[in-house]
């Protein structure tokens, strides 16, 4: 009887064992996975937030491409250089004619919509997000924009205006 009950102790070891091997595996895998998880969350992320810029003014001249409604400039408007490089996008709405202004002033990307009549300085419009940099530069149809996020990385994009404008960049 000793051997079948010595037989059984070693099995039921032999189970335990493989149960603990098992388990440290599953354990090990689920840990490298998770990490890996990590890791793609976080490139997304820093992949997202380097292009949120660029992504959000080439959006907005999209949303705004009309015949003479895009154009670069100063702030106060786009014949003058006063220092801050703004986009404006212009629409007519009952009559009043508005200007929707993206630009960059300390440390920040801002938008500003006013009639193009009112008076208004760089501090009045709503932060949109930290930055450290935007700039633009139109040729013909179309508008190169760069910008540097807050974290220092540079994006750029190029925008084709298709109703706006009729002479082609070269």
């Amino acid at each position: 009887m000793k051997r079948s009950s010595e037989k059984h102790s070693i099995e039921n070891a032999f189970v335990l064992v493989l149960f603990a091997v098992f388990a440290v595996a599953v354990v090990a895998v689920l840990a490298l996975g998770a990490n890996r998880y990590k890791s793609l969350v976080e490139r997304d992320n820093e992949s997202y937030n380097e292009r949120i810029i660029t992504s959000y003014v080439s959006a907005q001249i999209r949303n705004n491409d009309m015949q003479n409604a895009v154009m670069i400039g100063g702030f106060s408007s786009p014949e003058a250089a006063d220092g801050v490089d703004t986009l404006h996008l212009f629409e007519e709405i009952e009559g009043i004619r508005f200007d929707l202004r993206i630009y960059y002033y300390k440390g920040k990307i801002y938008e500003l919509f006013s009639s193009v009549e009112a008076e208004m300085e760089p501090q009045d419009g709503i932060p949109v997000m930290d930055a450290q940099g935007l700039s633009f530069e139109k040729k013909g149809n179309i508008v190169h924009i760069v910008s540097k996020d807050s974290e220092g990385r540079t994006s750029e994009a190029t925008v084709g205006l298709r109703c706006g404008e009729r002479e082609v960049a070269s």
